[in-house]
């Protein structure tokens, strides 16, 4: 269950960061009220070899896409500010751990344990965000940081 546990590296990094906001994740119904709210993506790329050999390591990249969403006409500052206060947990070389065993993660539909068979660390690679930008009635800033972890085949 590694995918799984980057995923949930990631998620749980999210949440533990307590911005305030409503989030938006995949595959799970989401109606936007009228304050600012997020929406969350873990976007994997290809697994590429690391090492070699049946306890070699596999080195996973991908990214962690965060949709910020304000209403519209009220500037640009609320949305780099926040977007200064997320980038300031996720700067490079911060390392997020998947969850324990048996840690429930309340983003999803229910409770399940997680099966760490050992520890996976996910490494924050760069942290950037693009300019706001209206999108369904909103001003989105999206945020992308990228991400590594090195996997163990055995």
């Amino acid at each position: 269950m590694r995918f799984l546990d980057i995923r949930n590296a990631l998620v749980l990094s999210w949440l533990d960061g307590d911005y305030g906001l409503a989030t938006a994740f995949p595959n799970k119904d989401f109606t936007p009220g009228t304050d600012p709210w997020a929406a969350l993506f873990v976007v994997p790329s290809q697994p590429g070899v690391a090492t070699l050999g049946d306890q070699g390591q596999d080195q996973h990249d991908g990214f962690l896409q965060i949709d910020l969403n304000h209403p519209l006409n009220k500037g640009d500052i609320p949305a780099i500010t926040l977007a200064d206060q997320i980038a300031r947990r996720y700067k490079a070389g911060e390392h997020f751990d998947a969850p324990a065993l048996s840690e429930t993660l309340v983003a999803d539909f229910r409770a399940q344990e997680f099966l760490v068979w050992e520890p996976l660390e996910v490494l924050i690679r760069s942290c950037g965000y693009e300019q706001p930008r209206r999108v369904e009635n909103w001003s989105r800033t999206t945020m992308t940081i990228f991400y590594s972890a090195w996997v163990s085949r055995a």
